[in-house]
């Protein structure tokens, strides 16, 4: 069975690695808080370091929290080497900058996929996730069969970044939404409408989706249920600006949707789900 190296045991990388785990895969793994190791004893092999995980593997993934911990990892293995060797970065990454590893791990004759997932804790330790992957088609196609192990739906979506691409452009979608609701349900209540009979009557318009049921359901009910916390919101939104940045092209609406984040943020609500936004409005209303 194939040799598989993980590195990065948060709430998406732990259900990964238990799938491949779970699914008969040889699986060496990392994360820099230790104690997250201890569930993987006797199941996996545990190491202690970045490097022993690539040398133990052929594929190694990441689960991280942003780019500059994949920078930092994958400039350690080029300094080591990276010739026959592949590393799929499961993160929701800044694609300028999955390019330029892609490229520097081709130059030593290694391959660097970018494959976002989609998708919540949950289904993750369900192995319902969704994948999008960038990168060099044979390389989807050898280890299309391993990501299938820990997803539902694996998609080929292009060349490097592309994966990433397809992710922050979900998250935008998502979020930019949610920004909408926090600013338009505390307006309503202010104007003393009751807001869950507007919630209630929108959800029978054009406007009714998932989002909708979800976000602007917890916004008009002041039930902030935890599902995708604010910083990691505000994260994928700074990329996505950086690259309409990198473009030299404006972003209208995304300037407001970041504006809102950042607020909520000051207020100390970073750790929070991104819908507690509205507590910024509903606080310049009077309402809290």
């Amino acid at each position: 069975m194939l040799n598989v190296g993980f590195i990065g045991l948060g709430r998406m990388g732990s259900g990964v690695c238990k799938n491949l785990i779970s699914k008969g895969y040889q699986v060496t793994v990392f994360d820099v808080d230790s104690s997250k190791l201890d569930d993987y004893k006797g199941k996996a092999n545990v190491s202690k370091d970045v490097l022993n995980v690539f040398s133990e593997s052929e594929v190694t993934f990441f689960s991280l929290p942003a780019s500059i911990q994949v920078e930092e990892i994958t400039g350690r293995f080029l300094n080591y080497g990276v010739k026959g060797k592949t590393v799929i970065d499961l993160s929701t990454s800044f694609p300028f900058s999955t390019k330029k590893i892609y490229e520097s791990f081709k130059k030593e004759g290694g391959n660097f996929a970018d494959a976002s997932l989609t998708g919540s804790p949950a289904q993750a330790a369900e192995g319902k996730l969704a994948v999008v992957f960038g990168g060099d088609k044979e390389v989807f196609d050898k280890y299309k069969s391993v990501m299938d192990s820990f997803s539902r739906a694996v998609y080929y979506m292009g060349g490097s970044g592309a994966g990433n691409i397809t992710k922050l452009a979900n998250n935008y979608v998502a979020v930019m939404y949610n920004m909408l609701y926090a600013e338009i349900f505390p307006l309503a209540e202010k104007m003393g409408m009751d807001t869950s009979r507007l919630f209630e009557v929108l959800g029978d318009s054009g406007v009714n989706c998932p989002i909708y049921q979800s976000g602007a359901g917890r916004i008009s009910k002041k039930d902030y249920y935890p599902t995708f916390a604010l910083n990691l919101a505000l994260k994928d939104m700074t990329y996505v600006k950086k690259m309409f940045e990198e473009l030299q092209v404006p972003s209208f609406m995304l300037d407001g949707g970041l504006n809102l984040l950042r607020c909520a943020k000051s207020e100390g609500l970073g750790e929070k789900d991104t819908t507690e936004v509205a507590r910024v409005q509903r606080k310049l209303f009077g309402l809290e």
